[in-house]
């Protein structure tokens, strides 16, 4: 076979994703390219009964490629979206918890683009198909997104909580009847302050938590709950009191971003 003739290596029926894995190849060093990607775009409501977006590289690079597309982890794909969404930021930052740190996750940004999260979303629903669970419970706000696209995914019912004058609690006129067993939803993991809120609420409506999933988990896998902990991607980023914190000491002005009505902890 002639290496210089494109073989197609993986099909897609949406462009994000398409996009998402030519880009991660292209990082790695390989010349990728898309075809059918604008009949697509041009014409989503047929086209996707037509065409597949096809992946293609050079004939030498085939066996390469679908070997790095096969072994590619979730990590790999949450890193290059929240990169891609200019989601990481570097800085001086207070973190809902109370305490300092010099790397904040802009989770808006990526809920910005549907079609980011979406495909985190997709990947998010992969890690709870083996749950037997009933309902995706996501906390106000963030988790609301993830937790509704997520249980879309699985067929799953939906759930959200939100704090009622300080106090955790599932927001009023959900049916509860038919939901025991519950999956939970959220964006990013600190310190586990809020999940164990969310977790107390639950149990005290006599629900099951089965699982716990979230987007990152910038603990570094040093927190555990009484149920599972499923992480698309596990960062070990500092944070400190704010007596100690190193940032402070060097006077760097500090940020205060993501502020909803979560009530932060001094």
């Amino acid at each position: 076979m002639d290496d210089n003739i494109l073989v197609t290596v993986a099909t897609f029926t949406n462009p994000f994703e398409a996009e998402l894995a030519k880009s991660l190849l292209s990082d790695l060093g390989f010349e990728a390219t898309l075809q059918n990607e604008r009949m697509m775009s041009m014409y989503p409501s047929i086209a996707g009964d037509m065409y597949m977006i096809e992946l293609q590289v050079f004939a030498d690079q085939e066996e390469e490629v679908k070997h790095i597309l096969t072994n590619l982890e979730d990590s790999d794909y949450i890193t290059h979206i929240l990169t891609n969404e200019s989601a990481l930021l570097d800085g001086h930052f207070q973190l809902t918890s109370g305490k300092h740190s010099g790397r904040y996750i802009e989770k808006i940004k990526v809920l910005q683009n549907p079609h980011a999260a979406h495909n985190l979303c997709k990947r998010l629903a992969k890690r709870l198909e083996d749950y037997d669970i009933d309902a995706v419970v996501g906390p106000a706000y963030g988790g609301i997104v993830l937790a509704f696209e997520t249980a879309y995914l699985l067929c799953k019912s939906f759930l959200f909580t939100q704090r009622n004058n300080g106090i955790m609690s599932i927001r009023s006129g959900f049916d509860l009847s038919q939901i025991k067993r519950v999956a939970i939803i959220e964006d990013i993991l600190s310190t586990g302050g809020s999940i164990r809120e969310v977790v107390d609420c639950l149990v005290a409506a006599g629900l099951e938590v089965v699982v716990i999933a979230v987007l990152v988990d910038r603990s570094g896998g040093k927190l555990e709950f009484a149920a599972p902990l499923e992480s698309l991607l596990c960062l070990n980023i500092p944070a400190w009191e704010p007596e100690d914190c190193e940032l402070c000491k060097q006077g760097i002005p500090i940020n205060k971003p993501g502020s909803s009505d979560k009530e932060v902890k001094l």
